[in-house]
């Protein structure tokens, strides 16, 4: 009995135990939201953007956000799914996290890094033609001068037609002065150049040939007569000079009671202005042998004690009477008297009238049409080809091409009624493109210098809209990063 009664005990112990477990209530645990996605970009020297997607919650409680960098709480219990990390230092690696909390204070964080970039200075500036703030005019070139201040200069409109003018800003942008000068000039890019030489700017426009200081102070000007024979498409186009500080002048000599319509022309003048000698090219380069009726002299450059004159010739042959000209890419290489080494052209069976002849670096040339480039070597073999716009795209073109210090090139130009600039690598494929868009102003890129710190200040014409047809321009100069931002 004594049994009986401690097993009874057992069992009502087990029984009870059993029915304590059947009966205990289960306790649920409240999950943490799901680690965010996110995106750091727009990063600069002082300033980043992230973003990040919403987190999912698993039992659709409410999610805040909290942000934190460098340990310190700089976004807290916010709706947003974003914030702009600002006053940063340049060049600094930093380090936080995304913070998720639910209503229930579970929480999941998510770290990142960034570094921030260099600091480059960048703007857009716009100046008034010397003349009037209302005309019309073009920035047609832009220098970096010895002096560390950087000149603007082209055509403005007057009273008597187009005339030079030049405008020196600094480093910063900041005007230093702006002067007109009694120098003619066509409203087309080709026929305006300059450059710095020996801490002088020499320039050439129209008939004229002209030296000035670093302050504006025009020292000479020469009146080439030759060019000023009554035909509008007579012009000087380019020039270079020696190691003697002589001149060499290029240009096209028009007059349609010749046969031939255009001749291409060399003058060669001394450091004074002087003349030393002149000389005028035809050509039979053509597919029949016979006179070419039209030949322009573009562009120029010296090497190896040798002038190497680009341009384009008409290469059809065809007679006087016919209007079915094609004009080909044209170099001739002469000594610097003036006597003929070579003469070549190239695509033929295309028309690519002749722009910029570039200087590489490693010696070899790039000839440019505005839309098409090609590279050849110091024999004049060609290397390569491209079309960046073909004929059809009659609104795009670029007008300015220059070899950056790391080989690359640097386009500007315009498509359609935007400023268009643009890198490509060695061969011309695009690396990146950037567009300057203001509707409804046209804007056209004209020239770049590259900065030691490979940032780029670009020289555009602003067509400002004031309503009515009303369209005056102005020079806006940009200043970007080594990516083309400002």
């Amino acid at each position: 009995m004594k049994y009986f009664y401690m097993f009874l005990f057992i069992w009502v112990v087990v029984s009870c135990s059993e029915r304590e477990e059947i009966q205990t209530p289960k306790v649920e645990i409240n999950e943490p939201p799901s680690i965010v996605k996110f995106e750091i970009d727009s990063i600069s020297h002082n300033s980043a953007y992230i973003r990040w997607d919403s987190a999912i919650d698993p039992e659709n409680d409410e999610v805040k956000y909290s942000v934190e960098l460098e340990g310190r709480t700089v976004l807290q219990n916010s709706d947003s799914k974003s914030y702009k990390f600002q006053n940063l230092e340049e060049l600094k690696n930093y380090s936080g996290k995304i913070i998720a909390t639910d209503s229930h204070k579970n929480i999941t964080a998510k770290p990142f890094t960034f570094q921030t970039k260099k600091y480059y200075l960048t703007f857009v500036k716009y100046y008034n033609f010397p003349v009037s703030d209302q005309t019309y005019g073009a920035a047609v070139n832009i220098l970096k001068l010895s002096d560390g201040n950087y000149l603007i200069g082209g055509y403005e409109g007057t009273f008597g037609g187009y005339s030079v003018y030049l405008t020196k800003i600094d480093y910063n942008g900041n005007l230093i002065w702006r002067k007109g000068y009694d120098i003619p000039c066509e409203s087309s890019p080709p026929t305006f150049k300059m450059k710095e030489i020996n801490g002088e700017i020499i320039l050439t426009a129209s008939y004229y040939v002209a030296k000035l200081n670093l302050d504006g102070v025009l020292r000479w000007k020469k009146r080439i007569t030759t060019y000023d024979n009554g035909y509008g498409d007579s012009t000087i186009n380019s020039f270079t000079v020696d190691a003697e500080d002589n001149i060499y002048v290029v240009g096209t000599l028009a007059d349609i009671t010749n046969e031939t319509h255009e001749k291409g022309m060399i003058t060669k003048l001394d450091k004074d202005g002087a003349y030393i000698w002149e000389k005028q090219y035809g050509s039979t380069f053509t597919e029949t042998g016979s006179k070419s009726m039209y030949l322009r002299f573009i562009d120029v450059d010296l090497q190896d004690n040798q002038l190497l004159v680009y341009g384009d010739l008409d290469v059809s042959g065809l007679n006087s009477n016919s209007n079915m000209s094609r004009q080909a890419f044209y170099v001739r290489k002469t000594d610097t008297d003036g006597f003929t080494i070579f003469e070549k052209t190239f695509h033929n069976s295309e028309t690519n009238l002749g722009h910029q002849l570039i200087k590489r670096k490693n010696g070899n040339y790039l000839l440019s049409s505005s839309q098409k480039i090609i590279e050849i070597d110091k024999q004049g073999q060609e290397l390569w080809a491209k079309t960046i716009y073909s004929p059809a795209q009659m609104y795009n073109m670029f007008y300015s091409v220059v070899e950056t210090t790391s080989g690359n090139l640097f386009f500007i130009g315009k498509e359609g009624k935007s400023g268009t600039y643009f890198l490509t690598d060695t061969r011309g494929n695009t690396i990146w493109k950037k567009y300057y868009n203001d509707f409804p102003h046209i804007i056209a890129g004209s020239d770049v210098v590259e900065e030691a710190d490979k940032s780029f200040r670009l020289a555009f014409t602003f067509a400002r809209n004031y309503g009515n047809y009303s369209l005056y321009d102005e020079i806006m100069v940009i200043k970007t990063d080594p990516e083309g931002n400002f």
